[in-house]
């Protein structure tokens, strides 16, 4: 046989162990005819030797674990070098014996109950998880078996090729253990977070009660230093509550359950911006509101999104002539994206990183109360329902906030 011959022989064979590899079930009749037109074109004598030659070198470089069983007594005939690294067992051992002489017995009537069901049922038989014990450990095979069928139809052999994939699940068992372990230390944090916070309510009430009765019941005995000095403390001790309150709120957007509903967009808005209106009676805001917006999302969460972002741009345009608000919805990447809009205060872009952190603030206290932590909110309750948020903004020029809900399947 010429070098031309034997890369065809080649081909043919690598494209028989190919099909096994992509073969779905029921469908044989390709591998056994093509099998069938190999044995038959490899001929006898000196041809045939060289299409086995080229046969063994080809099985002996496959990376997966191949072997024939004859189909009367499971018995092994055909073993490849990746199957010998896997078992830890010479072929020399394993030919002409079955399961039962190296697995422990529940493993090899497992084995052989596939393979009886295979050589019956002359289809193709996928195994995607199979533990097998090895003289290296266990290890996790993807397994498949086929029946080779004689010119009667009949099953004579079987074939296997078996894929090593216990680095695959060795993986998956650590990605388990360590999702499991941070949401076990989440919970464990969220119930010491909640449990402090508590406890420090009920000191913050008394030093507020006692100093707004010291107010009221001794403001003659003070001068003005004290009652300023009182004032103060009031109002700390509120500001304390308000960011204990805060912490709380951002938990429960952890531990709250996501339920998505079709949400009227504008609706939502409006009575968000009137409770906004409400609490700074004071300072009117031109509100803008695109028509026939709509979304999938949890209506109490996005509800949160909204009460925080029109919070931020009522507050922020506070010193603004004419202040204006503006909130639509455009496309990122042909994803719905909705957006806020002010011509408020802004920001430096070169902080923007930091908008969205606990207790982060681009402006002081003395500038624009809050405690840092409604964005942080805004991000997390976004980032549950798969979607993503970012700011644009200018100082002096206004800020706006986008952000995309995911879908579905993206929710957490």
């Amino acid at each position: 046989m010429t070098d031309d011959g034997g890369n065809d022989e080649a081909r043919g064979l690598t494209g028989i162990l190919a099909q096994l590899r992509e073969l779905s079930d029921g469908d044989l009749s390709g591998l056994t005819q093509a099998l069938d037109q190999e044995l038959a074109r490899r001929g006898t004598g000196s041809a045939a030797v060289h299409a086995n030659r080229f046969l063994d070198a080809i099985i002996e470089n496959i990376p997966d674990m191949i072997f024939v069983k004859d189909a009367e007594h499971l018995a092994f005939q055909r073993f490849n070098r990746a199957g010998e690294d896997l078992l830890g067992t010479p072929r020399s051992a394993l030919l002409g014996k079955n399961d039962y002489d190296f697995f422990p017995k529940d493993q090899a009537e497992f084995f052989q109950a596939k393979d009886r069901n295979t050589l019956e049922s002359k289809v193709l038989l996928d195994i995607p998880e199979e533990p097998i014990e090895t003289k290296n450990g266990l290890r996790w095979l993807h397994t498949k078996k086929v029946p080779i069928l004689d010119e009667r139809g009949e099953a004579r052999y079987l074939l296997g090729i078996s894929e090593d994939i216990t680095a695959r699940k060795t993986a998956e068992a650590a990605l388990v253990r360590a999702k499991e372990a941070a949401e076990a230390a989440s919970r464990e944090l969220e119930a010491f977070s909640y449990s402090v916070a508590h406890d420090l309510r009920a000191p913050l009430r008394a030093i507020d009660g006692f100093s707004q009765a010291l107010l009221e019941d001794y403001s003659g005995v003070l001068d003005g230093e004290g009652r300023e000095f009182l004032s103060r403390l009031r109002l700390a001790a509120q500001q304390m509550a308000q960011l204990i309150d805060d912490l709380l709120n951002l938990s429960r957007m952890t531990r709250s359950e996501l339920r998505r509903l079709p949400i009227d967009v504008a609706a939502l808005v409006r009575s968000s911006a009137e409770s906004v209106q409400l609490a700074c009676p004071g300072h009117r805001v031109q509100l803008v509101v695109a028509p026939d917006l709509s979304v999938s999302a949890d209506p109490q969460l996005l509800r949160v999104v909204f009460d925080n972002l029109l919070g931020n741009a009522w507050k922020f345009t506070r010193k603004t002539p004419g202040p204006r608000v503006e909130v639509g919805m455009t496309s990122d990447r042909d994803v719905p994206t909705l957006f806020v809009r002010d011509n408020g205060a802004g920001f430096d872009m070169a902080y923007v990183k930091k908008l969205f952190g606990v207790f982060q603030r681009l402006h002081t206290a003395n500038e624009f109360e809050g405690s840092g932590i409604g964005l942080a909110t805004v991000q997390r309750i976004v980032h549950r329902h798969g979607g993503r948020i970012w700011a644009e903004g200018m100082v002096g020029e206004g800020a706006t906030f986008y952000f995309t809900l995911g879908s579905e399947e993206q929710s957490t």
